[in-house]
């Protein structure tokens, strides 16, 4: 069973035991820049806290099933979760299932948050389904952020499910389905709701029109060149929009006045 310490705790008595061995040798601001250096040492340094292992060595003696475990014990009691505790469950791409096992069961938020890092940090594409469920039921913003974040990396694996979904969820659901559909291509399904969401949410240029840009597809360019020619267009929605206009091979030159934009007058001066 492993134990839920605070190698956090260890590793500033190993600074502190440093400190108090080099005093009058090295300077503070030495100190403050050999902390990498003494942490990867910690790494290799025995301690009796560890049963006699060292940091690196004591978590990798474990499976992932109980290295995942002491994780949730570490959060549930509010210890700090080390970085070797993390690596030994991220050394080896063989640990995504049971880290996908966790997660199909798991409703705490942190915990969840933890897993997806460490799922993402594998590349695993096994839990795609799952982070479609956290975006669409009741899950923080914070989780469906990361889902979508992850799933954005793996669009075209999930577009089928996600264009599916779409016409069932509500227009917040929606907004986070949207930017996943822009890393899709060459999909026309897709390009239609890219174009729609962007014409139905003027209120948020620059994220559907970096959609569309993302997307790449020029059939988006008079949808573009209609919304920059808004007579009451901010600044900011207008070098969004040029920048999107530009990215899909167009060009805007005609010259607009913005000398009364908030934002055109701050960068300006």
């Amino acid at each position: 069973m492993i134990k839920v310490i605070d190698v956090d705790v260890l590793f500033d008595k190993y600074i502190s035991d440093y400190v108090y061995g080099n005093i009058g040798k090295v300077k503070p601001e030495e100190i403050e820049n050999k902390i990498p250096e003494l942490y990867l040492e910690f790494g290799d340094t025995k301690l009796k806290e560890l049963g006699g292992k060292t940091p690196n060595e004591y978590y990798k003696s474990f499976s992932a099933e109980e290295l995942i475990d002491c994780l949730k014990k570490h959060l549930e009691k509010g210890v700090a979760v080390s970085d070797f505790l993390c690596e030994a469950i991220t050394c080896d791409k063989k640990n995504e299932d049971a880290l996908t096992n966790a997660l199909s069961k798991e409703n705490d938020e942190e915990f969840i948050l933890y897993l997806m890092n460490m799922l993402g940090e594998l590349g695993s594409n096994k839990p795609l389904r799952r982070y479609l469920e956290f975006i669409a039921w009741d899950y923080s913003e914070p989780i469906k952020e990361l889902a979508t974040e992850l799933l954005k990396e793996m669009a075209e694996q999930v577009k089928e499910e996600v264009l599916a979904l779409f016409a069932e969820v509500t227009d917040g659901i929606k907004a986070y389905l949207t930017e996943i559909l822009s890393g899709c291509k060459n999909d026309d399904r897709v390009f239609d709701i890219l174009v729609a969401e962007f014409m139905k949410r003027q209120d948020n240029v620059p994220i559907y029109a970096g959609y569309l840009a993302k997307y790449g597809d020029e059939r988006a360019l008079p949808f573009l060149m209609a919304s920059i020619e808004r007579e009451n267009i901010s600044y900011a929605d207008f070098e969004e929009l040029r920048f999107a206009i530009e990215a899909l091979g167009g060009e805007y030159k005609k010259e607009r006045d913005f000398s009364k934009d908030k934002t055109y007058k701050r960068i300006k001066n």
